[in-house]
């Protein structure tokens, strides 16, 4: 969908709900559940038994039960709270270990690994410290059901030993109903066994459903104009008084920025880091809901517009891109599995890429790793270069799509790039000079965000 921000939840965060999280529902579906249907049917059979032989029984077992059911809930109160901050603190070490992993090469660079090892350790102290609290009330539940569950037998058999001494009631008798007595309190307390097993489930679950149940930013209603017919557009694309906010970040990502782009022209974006380049191309592919203001495609405001229908008029070609795992010819086929190797072939000589491609073991069809593992920061680019040549869709994106390279292979994804501009409406993210070139006019935000001067 749009909304893409995943509700602030990090990766690891939604690695951990989708593993450790579903496998703790087992406990839950598997043995708390059917034990609650036994604990409603078997505690009615049995009083309804014990009912046809000692009515002084049953009315002491009928007065101490609900006891049982009423110390689960407040002690679950109590162990509620205590798992909610015990998978909280699970989540928030799986997310950090999981981008201390990720950045790894780099802390050990710069010498931070062993500080953040430290930071692990003193997370994972607290989850441990939150594991046992938690343990600890169990273990304190247990006893507490047990002992309830022991005295009230205890109170039917000293009514029955009583009755039995003086007469008043037969052997036979006495020890049915001390027989069946335990039978009754059995079922609900090993509910409250169950129900410690499952609390981390059910602790995870209310997350789990809280991202299932998250609303989706609505989509538009109108296809997107036909960027492929000037006739049909106004400005090809117009960004009107577009702010953009983000969760935890001082200050807007990207401040009031107005412009527009007309069909076929080439605009470059400059302006220094962190300026909100990236958010305005994110917010022109509909990934980045607006705070304020809109963007426009062909005179129609991009949130009324179908988001499928304005992306398959868009080639975007990010920073970074993400090579998957499998053949080279099938990454290039990402935005047209249909397309044949002569197709392919071609997008890879126009992007600059087949020399290197037919140069690996097996040519195009050569597997690559994951996130093209193998590749030079530049071959990555080039492939993707050659993804946005094989769609060949009349609206490009382009951010930044010379950084991290060195000066020969800049040189040779500008002329990619100035092939690929040919005949397209274009935005392009710049960030080094050698680009400008390639563009028709130059857009420039400043530090308030606002354009500061085109040329």
């Amino acid at each position: 969908g749009r909304g893409t921000d995943r509700g602030g939840r990090s990766v690891g965060e939604l690695t951990a709900l989708a593993t450790r999280g579903i496998d703790a529902l087992d406990d839950y579906f598997a043995r708390y559940l059917p034990q609650l249907g036994l604990a409603v049917v078997v505690p009615v059979a049995v009083l309804a038994r014990i009912a046809t032989e000692d009515w002084l029984s049953t009315l002491i077992i009928a007065g101490t039960l609900p006891l049982i059911p009423l110390f689960m809930v407040l002690i679950g109160w109590a162990t509620q709270h205590r798992m909610d901050r015990q998978w909280r603190l699970l989540a928030q070490l799986s997310g950090h270990f999981l981008d201390v992993v990720a950045g790894l090469p780099t802390l050990k660079v710069f010498g931070r690994a062993k500080a953040q090892a430290a930071s692990i350790r003193a997370i994972t102290a607290d989850y441990r410290r939150a594991t046992l609290r938690t343990l600890r009330i169990a273990f304190l539940s247990s006893f507490a059901l047990e002992l309830l569950a022991t005295l009230s037998v205890a109170l039917v058999a000293v009514g029955i030993g009583m009755r039995l001494v003086h007469g008043e009631l037969d052997l036979e008798t006495g020890l049915v109903v001390l027989i069946l007595a335990p039978e009754a309190y059995l079922p609900l307390r090993q509910v409250g066994a169950h129900y410690h097993a499952a609390a981390e489930g059910l602790a995870a679950a209310d997350q789990v459903f809280a991202v299932l149940e998250r609303e989706p930013a609505p989509d538009g209603a109108h296809p997107a104009p036909p960027a492929d017919r000037p006739d049909a557009w106004g400005a090809a694309l117009a960004v009107e008084g577009l702010v953009v906010e983000r969760p935890g970040r001082r200050g807007p990502a990207l401040a009031e920025t107005t412009f527009e782009v007309r069909p076929g022209e080439t605009v470059a974006i400059t302006g220094p880091s962190g300026i909100g380049k990236s958010t305005l191309l994110d917010a022109v592919l509909g990934l980045v809901a607006p705070t304020r203001g809109r963007v426009v495609v062909g005179g129609t405001d991009l949130a009324e517009v179908a988001a499928e229908s304005w992306w398959r008029q868009v080639a975007w070609v990010p920073q970074r891109p993400h090579l998957f795992a499998g053949s080279l010819a099938d990454n290039v086929r990402l935005m047209r599995p249909e397309a044949d190797e002569a197709e392919v072939r071609r997008a890879l000589r126009e992007a600059g890429a087949l020399d290197f491609a037919e140069a690996l073991p097996d040519g195009i069809h050569s597997a690559l790793g994951e996130d093209g593992a193998g590749l030079s920061a530049g071959q990555r680019q080039r492939i993707a270069l050659a993804r946005a040549f094989l769609a060949d869709r009349p609206v490009l994106l382009l951010d930044e799509p010379t950084a991290s390279l060195d000066g020969e292979t800049e040189a040779a994804v500008v002329e990619a790039v100035r092939r690929l501009v040919v005949g397209r409406t274009v935005l392009l993210v710049v960030h080094r000079p050698a680009l400008l070139a390639v563009a028709d006019r130059v857009v420039t935000l400043g530090e308030a965000g606002v354009v500061v001067g085109t040329g």
